[in-house]
């Protein structure tokens, strides 16, 4: 990818299901919330785009650094850094979170290896609970006190991203990553050199199911700290994750498949979980 596109990231929200609660949202937080994401896509895919050497990559990573400092200074230069300008100002979005992404980001320029759940979570913090962190400060609760908002935006995050690894399995072996952590797949009984050959055994769906457990805690964990007046103002968040629920299950109904395919829901079963956020954000 082009320097330039990597510092734009105009449009890249479009191609996600996120793009299902922007909709929800009134513009003014929709256009923030939009082009926080966009930051993100542009800074991940500094590593995932396989475009930059590894030198060309940590100097882009220390250029979007430079910018969020010029950025908190309210005199960003990249196109994307003057978009983010008015969300900054208006929902008083700080600094730290943005710099989080970047140091999660930057993570996956080397090799995906995990110890233990403590390692992934240091990871997953950067890549999803800061975004979570900045999205809570957009969608903005009365009631909820700020110490739980901040954990909620944590475990919102990390069972995002746990979702994204579970569906992702196969498609992460292709990239030469792993990130299930070594010590959950010993505890499953399976090893690394039965998912870099892709066995689908007893082990496999043993690990699988463990990491859907684990998954399904988070969303409910998370849940448990919000204020039921705030549900309506979660209303987005709340709509990527009846979407990615919605899949995870999928993913399980079907026997957990992702070593050799990307599962995804249909419109009709994201209308479906689009529903059921709606009417739990609402009490019904």
């Amino acid at each position: 990818m082009p320097q330039a596109a990597v510092l734009d990231g105009r449009g890249a929200e479009r191609s996600s299901n996120f793009f299902l609660g922007f909709l929800f949202l009134p513009r003014r937080k929709r256009e923030a919330l939009a082009a926080v994401y966009a930051f993100c896509r542009a800074v991940d895919d500094i590593s995932d785009s396989g475009a930059l050497s590894r030198e060309e990559a940590e100097k882009a990573f220390e250029g979007w650094r430079q910018e969020i400092a010029r950025l908190m200074n309210g005199d960003p230069e990249t196109p994307l850094g003057r978009r983010l300008l008015g969300p900054v100002r208006e929902f008083s979005l700080p600094g730290e979170p943005f710099l989080e992404v970047i140091r999660g980001c930057s993570m996956d320029l080397g090799p995906a290896k995990f110890r233990d759940f403590s390692e992934l979570e240091y990871y997953m913090d950067g890549v999803a609970g800061a975004v979570g962190e900045l999205g809570m400060r957009i969608f903005g609760c009365d009631h909820t006190p700020h110490e739980k908002q901040k954990e909620f935006a944590v475990l919102f995050g990390r069972a995002f991203q746990l979702t994204n690894i579970i569906r992702d399995v196969g498609t992460d072996l292709e990239m030469g990553r792993v990130y299930i952590p070594d010590a959950e797949i010993a505890e499953a009984g399976y090893s690394r050199e039965a998912l870099a050959k892709r066995e689908h055994s007893q082990a496999f769906e043993r690990l699988m199911n463990a990491l859907f457990n684990r998954a399904r805690l988070l969303y409910r964990r998370a849940r448990s700290l919000i204020d039921f007046r705030d549900r309506p103002r979660l209303l987005a968040a709340e709509i990527m994750a009846h979407v990615y629920e919605a899949t995870l299950d999928k993913i399980r109904r079907e026997g957990f498949p992702v070593l050799f395919e990307r599962i995804k829901i249909s419109k009709f079963e994201k209308a479906g979980a689009v529903a059921r956020a709606w009417l739990y954000c609402h009490g019904l």
